[in-house]
């Protein structure tokens, strides 16, 4: 067995019990097991990996036999990212049946074994683990998922993703804080056109910078500005350009529009709102704009 060069992510444990009557039923004590780092060729222990043996719980007030089966995801249960095991025989259970006494506990060593193939690098696998008992005319099972990555996981994929992306970035998101004044009740708004105000992200990289924006409500772990309330609604306000590029050593910019329904309640307020910059990769840049409107009237 070989699990030194796994990283392992261990959720909590699962203890998910099933079964049609109440003197019978299995649960599983196992927890939500990822592993990654995983090689072509290469056997792992999956109780040695994770340090969580698994552990089937006979609920029932009988002794029953159980038998660890594993089985392709089925439809709608597959995670993100991840892809049905090619063969449900790279998984092993010893042993593979086991008499569980009444409220008793039975442990199964998990194994899987990696086909000794190159092209299985860079790979992401789920599995179903499946414990099977039958107690007379009844029969009882209990599911639970295995995650493994042949290589790097989509976790570490995706943060040594958007690290590298961070690296390249020379960017610039400004104002701060863009204040809109005698905002009138009813009918559009354009920020640019009537004020002359937008928001403007500057390039200093030597790539072009793509970029999206969005209009959000106000963070509740961010003070208020004196004189500010959260905005009721932050879809009144809306991105006339949501996604642009600025070129190298260029600016790109853009103004917004602003419908606030035509109600008393809406006149002479001051409301707060945050716009948010992200990359068009889905990396969202740690640079909002405090977006202060106040309304005529």
């Amino acid at each position: 067995m070989d699990s030194r060069s796994l990283v392992v992510f261990l959720a909590a444990v699962i203890l998910a019990p099933s079964g049609a009557r109440a003197d019978i039923g299995l649960a599983a004590r196992f927890g939500d097991v990822i592993l990654e780092g995983a090689k072509p060729g290469r056997v792992y222990d999956l109780k040695e990996a994770s340090h969580v043996p698994f552990g089937i719980e006979n609920r029932g007030d009988a002794e029953i036999e159980v038998a660890v089966e594993f089985e392709r995801p089925r439809k709608g249960l597959l995670s993100k990212d991840y892809e049905e095991i090619p063969d449900p025989s790279w998984m092993k259970a010893v042993p593979a049946k086991l008499r569980i006494p009444a409220k008793g506990v039975g442990f199964f060593d998990l194994l899987l074994s990696i086909p000794d193939d190159p092209k299985l690098t860079g790979r992401h696998y789920q599995v179903t683990v499946k414990a099977v008992g039958a107690s007379g005319l009844f029969g009882v099972a209990v599911e639970n998922r295995v995650r493994f990555s042949v290589g790097p996981g989509p976790e570490s994929l995706a943060a040594e993703k958007k690290k590298k992306a961070m690296q390249q970035l020379d960017f610039d998101v400004s104002p701060p804080m863009l204040y809109l004044t005698d905002v009138p009740v009813g009918g559009a708004w354009d920020s640019r056109k009537e004020a002359r105000k937008t928001v403007r992200v500057a390039n200093y990289a030597r790539d072009p910078l793509k970029v999206r924006m969005t209009v959000e409500g106000w963070d509740a772990s961010m003070p208020l500005p004196e004189g500010y309330t959260a905005i009721p609604d932050p879809s009144w306000i809306k991105v006339k350009t949501p996604e642009m590029t600025a070129s190298p050593d260029e600016i790109a910019q853009t103004g917004f529009v602003l419908n606030v329904p035509d109600e008393q309640k809406y006149r002479g307020k001051r409301w707060a709102a945050l716009i948010r910059t992200g990359l068009s990769t889905g990396f969202w840049l740690d640079a909002p704009v405090k977006l202060l409107v106040e309304t005529k009237p």
